[in-house]
């Protein structure tokens, strides 16, 4: 009985610790396809100025604690920074145009028919001196796994090509060379 007990605690106190951690992904990596359509627009200054978050984004997977964009930053920040990121890249980031943006729905999930996950990610971003807007989506399916360590790893991890794909999705619209505009 006692050799139970003593095991039921180990237990408990595995659990309560490992709920403690948090998630976070590598930092971010430009993506060839965003530089490739980014490179088209060559001769263009811009930047994400701001990006407000109204997506109610629950970090919390599972028991095992929250997803965190590296550097403890939100994932409204995260994508700010990696829209940035890819301008750089594309050596068109400066001042001339700066958008003004809005996440709209970030989400993910970690148990996806038991060991899947998928992110769902809608940015909105404005050209406040030209007035023109576009709406981007992504969704990013992977492989999560079983356990909650694993799958919340794994969760964090696949933010960033999630957040590669919405920029992807955002610069390769048509939309985009009105959007940057002057």
């Amino acid at each position: 009985m006692k050799r139970i007990v003593g095991t039921v605690c180990a237990v408990v106190v595995a659990v309560a610790l490992a709920g403690c951690s948090t998630m976070t992904p590598t930092s971010y990596a430009p993506y060839a396809d965003n530089n490739v359509a980014l490179r088209k627009h060559e001769g263009v200054s811009v930047s994400v100025g701001s990006l407000s978050d109204t997506s109610n984004f629950s970090a919390n997977c599972r028991l095992m604690g929250p997803i965190t964009a590296s550097g403890n930053r939100s994932i409204a920040q995260f994508v700010q920074d990696s829209f940035n990121d890819e301008f750089k890249f594309a050596a068109i980031h400066g001042s001339d145009t700066v958008l003004q943006g809005e996440l709209t729905h970030a989400e993910f999930s970690s148990t996806s028919g038991l060991t899947n996950g998928w992110w769902i990610l809608r940015v909105t971003l404005r050209n406040p001196d030209n007035g023109s807007s576009l709406t981007a989506d992504a969704r990013y399916d992977f492989p999560s796994g079983f356990d909650a360590m694993t799958a919340c790893t794994q969760t964090a991890q696949a933010l960033t090509p999630a957040v590669q794909r919405l920029v992807n999705s955002a610069v390769s619209k048509p939309e985009f060379a009105k959007l940057i505009a002057r």
